[in-house]
């Protein structure tokens, strides 16, 4: 299995943007519990999915794309890792922007 070292580039580049993902997952998953506790209120199943989710959708997304362009050309390999990252993007906004606060905490 060889690759050429663009498909290589273009993995790392696409690696460093997924991570970037996965810390603003990890930074959001912070923002929810601090207010959380800032408000004396705890998160409901959805909001644990959601917080998770959007940690984890990223790196799969990623591992998912690398395994897809192990044998195909740069275009190729670049389209699946931008249609990626773009599915990727569009979980973190949902996630962040999209749900509603009542379905993210819960009232115990």
């Amino acid at each position: 299995m060889t690759r050429s070292v663009g498909a290589w580039i273009i993995a790392a580049v696409f690696a460093l943007l997924f991570a970037y993902d996965v810390w603003e997952g990890i930074g959001n998953f912070i923002g929810v519990m601090s207010q959380s506790l800032s408000l004396g209120i705890g998160l409901s199943v959805f909001g644990w999915f959601a917080v998770i989710f959007g940690i984890i959708a990223p790196a799969v997304l990623f591992f998912g794309a690398l395994w897809l362009t192990r044998t195909k050309s740069l275009a190729p390999a670049l389209v699946i890792y931008i249609v990626a990252l773009s599915i990727s993007a569009v979980i973190g906004v949902d996630l962040a922007l999209g749900t509603n606060a009542f379905l993210i905490f819960s009232v115990n």
